[in-house]
């Protein structure tokens, strides 16, 4: 549990809202790291834009390859992928 103020999953409306259901969806629960950016659902919406751009577009490593880094890169970094 965070030490920030995040905005409960009952009282989450419009964007938010919809994130918060996209993760539930996804994850079967609203994860913490979501949580943690719910007083900017805007700017949250951006950074996850730029996520799926990262992982999904053309380019020369394969989606394998990006999800592999990224898991090693959050492993030596202490972090749950």
């Amino acid at each position: 549990m965070s030490w920030i103020q995040t905005v409960d999953e009952g009282k989450a409306s419009g964007a938010l809202a919809q994130i918060y259901e996209e993760t539930r969806a996804k994850c079967g629960r609203v994860i913490n790291l979501v949580k943690l950016q719910s007083l900017r659902p805007e700017t949250m919406a951006i950074g996850r834009k730029l996520y799926r751009h990262l992982m999904d577009a053309p380019g020369g490593l394969s989606r394998l390859q990006r999800v592999l880094i990224a898991t090693v890169v959050s492993k030596t970094n202490g972090c749950y992928y």
